[in-house]
């Protein structure tokens, strides 16, 4: 951030392998749903890269490994329900959601910008205990085109009536660094998520942590209303950005 840039004036964050670690459980559901379903195993790096698209998206990335039409609602309800069954193996990351915390304190409106759709959200939602630090919350469900499509990042700025050069968005996948690019906001790559650091860094984020502890440090810089030292707190991308 330069002296003519304008402040941010909101951060949005990505929830899954951001502010919650739900990796692991996001690999078991669907390869549950796809030995069930389709009767085929898929490596769990693939299903790992999978992680950031829709739900509606995930149950459909294999139709070509069988011969019949599968059901993807059935598919859908199977996920959600394997997911919520296991729900105990989530684990919030609490620097992350500290540093969700911090932008507010900052002034800044704040906004969840998730591929969950509507129904997981709503489970899932109570469990965060964000309530107070949340202005929007924007679903794969609210869009026509999510992740990686700009369509969340821009419904949730007008939402928070922000210009894109106004706002930072944060995640943890290529398809957060993509959907944040093309509507034109800032963007930190954390890299305790779902993609590898080293396919995040080639998607050239503005800033790229690799410790929840280092986002909070971010916005904790922002509360006291100093210049991020991002040379210090964090690591810098491919392109040596400030």
């Amino acid at each position: 951030m330069t002296a003519t840039q304008p402040p941010f004036r909101c951060a949005l964050f990505d929830i899954d392998g951001t502010l919650v670690d739900t990796v692991e459980l996001i690999v078991r559901a669907l390869d549950h749903t796809f030995r069930k379903h389709l009767g085929v195993q898929i490596s769990r790096d693939e299903l790992r890269r999978t992680i950031g698209l829709p739900l509606h998206k995930q149950v459909r990335l294999f139709d070509h490994l069988v011969d019949f039409a599968p059901d993807h609602r059935a598919m859908e309800e199977d996920e959600i329900a394997y997911y919520e069954a296991h729900k105990h193996l989530e684990e919030v990351i609490p620097e992350a959601v500290d540093a969700l915390k911090e932008a507010k304190r900052a002034g800044l409106r704040t906004a969840l910008v998730t591929s969950k759709n509507r129904i997981e959200l709503d489970t899932f939602l109570p469990r965060l205990n964000v309530n107070g630090w949340v202005d929007v919350v924007v679903s794969a469900s609210d869009v026509a085109r999510p992740k990686p499509a700009p369509d969340p990042v821009l419904v949730a700025l007008q939402r928070l009536g922000a210009l894109p050069q106004e706002a930072v968005f944060v995640g943890d996948t290529v398809y957060d660094i993509q959907c944040a690019r093309e509507a034109g906001v800032k963007v930190i790559a954390v890299g305790w998520g779902a993609h590898p650091i080293e396919v995040l860094r080639a998607e050239s984020p503005d800033w790229l942590f690799e410790e929840p502890a280092q986002l909070r440090e971010f916005f904790r810089l922002l509360a006291q209303r100093a210049e991020p030292e991002v040379a210090r707190v964090g690591i810098p991308t491919a392109n040596e950005m400030p």
